[in-house]
């Protein structure tokens, strides 16, 4: 993924959304990309003038579903007002059971309201505006259940041959079913959304749209005017829709990916619905991997909703905030929200808003891949995001991290910040191996290093810097200033790396806004922190200036023991003895050549040669980058022949 003007040697072309053109790097031009390609038939680059980021916000379904009252949208919407608006959550989504309901017509009434919401829709909404908030509904409108509305229409809805109306019990979206072929059916739709619109809703949710798609292909000779192109009516009725409530309002698709309503649609709920829990995850997770290549090209995709309650452990919340956090696809919570932990509020609250974050792979993913890569340069910081997620809950997993394989300087060495733990991992070459936890996911910042004071992280959001940083400075001394946007009473942080091997700590701090902003620094050896706390949400002017500072070097002793057992065909991990002494971790050299740094005593090597004959060595290293001798004579070097070693068992 990228956010801001990225270039990486990953890329292996640029593509135009306005031309529908794909140029290659050796200058080879394909057109019609996204229609003939990809096969998207209707396919128009998503407008940005009125809505340039994806929605943010909650929807109600997931834990109330129909069981919604009026009373739980205000004590939700007042909770969001008061926690997360700040944040960015804007939107306030009441989807199905605000509608009519009784059992003669199944819930499928868009004419009447629900008489757990007294004040009607109207009033509910004007509530959630008073709050600096925007008000969403959810429906089917092309489905239809009440009797009475199907007799005062009798132009509007499918009729079987001998002209009464084509009910159906089991019919999703309801008992009947607009006709996009006559001119009454539309003006039903535009009048439903303009009557909703007037209520004060500026968001709509629009339920069952690849069955209403299917039902026209299967149904078209019951239209009252015969067509075959029932793909091209029931884009009518979209756009009789968007007619009604004019371009200022968001038009959300569901569920799926209804490509045939690209181009109206300023989103659509890509996926199927989740379930609580882990199960739940991966359907938004199967989503975003099939139908993310159409996010901010097309529209904006929307994997469903972020559910982050028990049972969700705290470090599967996280894996699920992670994927949002760093797709920038649509951001909707779904929990009752007061009832939320503090920690799984922190995690809302760095991913809040969606970023204007863009797929470079564009097209449908179809594997699950557990290295999620974000590149971004904002104000002459380029740096990567990187996702490592072990999606199993069996067993926990080593991923080897190559610099080279995410498109970063292999020559150089890269800053790495672990951004759950709020902690610098240190500064190394070619590579690291990273574990992670049964269905968990660690999330590092990586920054090439030079031989200076680096900003290499920012606590407000998960993509470090775009959401808050305002501006950013670098004196020749080393001191930096900048403008952070910063929000009440929560602790920001600016996280620096010194020069590798150099002692340095924070020298003087200075922060002005309105009141008094407090500030508090964390020194430790090779980074700092320094904590600001604004008295109120606003713009924070910050000047950091660094010191010199004493560096400790431990002597190294040298690893013995090292071993190598075969994974795959292709795969070993090499393990030895735990050293006694203090180290900062482990360089591993293949043939000679690094390939990364590990913290542990262990380190899975991918991607081999089964025919090749290795020699491997491993050495300790300080935080400095010096490491042990380079000496054999304890068992510190081993050669191996993938072919001459035994399989695992089982294989």
């Amino acid at each position: 993924m990228t956010l801001g003007d990225v270039k990486t040697p990953l890329a292996q072309g640029v593509f135009d959304p306005r031309t529908d053109e794909y140029t290659a790097e050796d200058g080879t031009v394909t057109k019609n990309y996204y229609k003939d390609v990809l096969g998207i038939k209707y396919f128009q680059p998503l407008d940005k003038t009125r809505f340039p980021l994806p929605p943010s916000g909650w929807c109600t379904w997931y834990f109330y579903y129909s069981n919604i009252t009026a009373d739980e949208v205000k004590l939700n919407a007042k909770w969001i007002a008061d926690n997360l608006k700040d944040y960015g959550a804007k939107y306030v989504q009441i989807d199905d059971g605000w509608q009519g309901a009784n059992r003669a017509n199944g819930g499928r009434d868009w004419t009447s309201h629900n008489q757990k919401f007294p004040a009607g829709m109207d009033g509910l909404a004007r509530y959630i505006k008073s709050l600096g908030l925007t008000p969403g509904l959810w429906l089917a409108p092309h489905g239809q259940s009440n009797e009475a509305v199907i007799s005062a229409n009798p132009r509007v809805f499918l009729k079987k041959a001998d002209g009464t109306p084509d009910a159906d019990q089991r019919r999703w979206e309801g008992r009947y079913l607009v006709d996009p072929s006559t001119p009454e059916a539309q003006s039903y739709m535009t009048d439903l959304f303009k009557r909703l619109s007037s209520y004060g809703f500026e968001y709509f949710k629009i339920d069952g749209q690849p069955d209403v798609i299917d039902e026209y292909r299967r149904k078209h000779t019951l239209l009252q005017n015969p067509s075959q192109d029932t793909n091209g009516l029931w884009r009518q009725t979209l756009q009789s829709i968007r007619t009604a409530i004019g371009p200022d309002r968001y038009l959300l698709g569901c569920w799926g990916n209804p490509v045939e309503g690209i181009g109206i649609f300023n989103g659509s709920r890509t996926g199927g619905d989740i379930v609580e829990g882990w199960g739940g995850f991966h359907v938004a997770l199967r989503a975003t991997l099939e139908g993310y290549y159409l996010h901010n090209i097309a529209w904006y995709s929307d994997p469903d909703v972020m559910l982050l309650r028990s049972p969700m452990t705290l470090d599967q919340a996280r894996v699920w905030a992670a994927i949002q956090g760093l797709t920038g696809q649509a951001l909707m919570a779904t929990d009752r929200m007061p009832d939320l932990s503090k920690g799984r509020v922190d995690l809302l609250k760095t991913v809040y808003p969606a970023t204007d974050i863009r797929p470079l792979d564009l097209f449908p993913a179809g594997r699950t891949k557990k290295i999620w890569d974000l590149k971004v340069n904002h104000l002459g910081r380029s740096y990567d995001v990187v996702g490592i997620f072990n999606f199993d809950a069996s067993k926990s997993e080593q991923t080897l991290l190559r610099w080279k394989d995410l498109g970063l300087p292999s020559d150089r060495q890269v800053h790495v910040f672990d951004f759950w733990s709020k902690e610098y991992l240190g500064e190394w070459g070619a590579g690291i191996a990273v574990d992670a936890a049964p269905t968990s996911c660690r999330l590092l910042t990586l920054v090439p290093a030079d031989d200076h004071v680096q900003l290499v992280s920012t606590s407000r959001h998960v993509t470090q810097g775009w959401v808050d940083l305002a501006d950013l400075g670098r004196g020749d001394d080393d001191s930096f200033h900048g403008t952070s946007r910063v929000i009440k009473g929560d602790p920001y942080d600016l996280r620096f790396a010194f020069p590798r091997g150099k002692g340095m700590a924070v020298g003087s701090v200075t922060a002005r806004g309105k009141g008094r902003v407090a500030f508090n620094v964390d020194n430790h050896q090779g980074w700092a922190s320094v904590e600001l706390v604004s008295p109120t949400t606003q713009s924070v002017k910050w000047e950091v200036k660094f010191k010199p500072a004493p560096y400790f070097h431990y002597p190294l002793g040298i690893p013995t023991r090292l071993a190598a057992t075969k994974q795959a065909a292709d795969r070993v991990t090499l393990r030895w003895a735990e050293q006694y002494y203090l180290n900062a971790g482990y360089q591993v050299y293949v043939n000679g050549a690094l390939w990364g740094y590990t913290p542990n005593a262990s380190f899975t090597l991918p991607g081999l040669d089964p025919t090749a004959d290795y020699t491997v060595e491993v050495r300790s290293v300080w935080q400095d980058g010096i490491e042990s001798p380079s000496d054999n004579r304890r068992g510190a070097r081993l050669m191996f022949n993938l072919k001459s070693m035994p399989s695992p068992p089982g294989q």
